[in-house]
């Protein structure tokens, strides 16, 4: 990746390689089918005024407004959550967009916003997969034993995905 660079216009630019560009093409079509489209978005335990979903990562992406009344959370959820994911399903797919065409990118400022949506979206979906629930927790090295390979691979990527979001938001600044 080049990493992003703001230009006169106020655009950002970046260059992605193919591998990087079916990479973010591939976490953000995850994003989309963990969430759902409208019809199947209760399949997946969204539907607006349930409890909070049992899958991790959806409750880690549409988490309770409401920590100590179920209640409320119940009654903001039925109000909030499908307007929540729909969005968040939108800037899954600004981003798939933005990298269909060519590694050679510019976004403008509504697309920059939805990429760093994305990525924040995609981040908590594999910190949620790993175990990660705030940056004290450690990384995993070299010599980690029982890690299992696919976890480190998967840390490599969220990792990346930060430098990426952060050279983004360096370029936006």
């Amino acid at each position: 990746m080049i990493p992003f660079e703001r230009t006169a216009i106020g655009a950002a630019t970046a260059s992605f390689t193919e591998l990087e560009r079916e990479l973010l093409t591939d976490l953000a079509t995850q994003v989309i089918e963990l969430l759902g489209e409208p019809p199947d978005a209760e399949f997946a335990g969204i539907g607006g005024g349930g409890a909070l979903s049992t899958d991790p990562a959806i409750a880690r992406l549409l988490p309770d407004a409401y920590r100590d009344d179920a209640e409320a959370s119940r009654e903001f959820r039925r109000f909030t959550e499908n307007s929540l994911a729909a969005r968040k399903v939108a800037n899954a797919r600004a981003l798939i967009g933005a990298l269909a065409e060519s590694g050679e990118i510019e976004l403008g400022a509504d697309t920059q916003q939805a990429w760093l949506r994305a990525l924040t979206d995609i981040r908590l979906i594999i910190a949620s997969r790993l175990g990660i629930e705030n940056d004290d927790d450690p990384h995993y090295g070299d010599e980690a034993i029982g890690v299992r390979d696919a976890d480190l691979m998967m840390r490599d990527i969220y990792d990346w995905l930060g430098m990426v979001q952060g050279s983004l938001i360096e370029a936006i600044e």
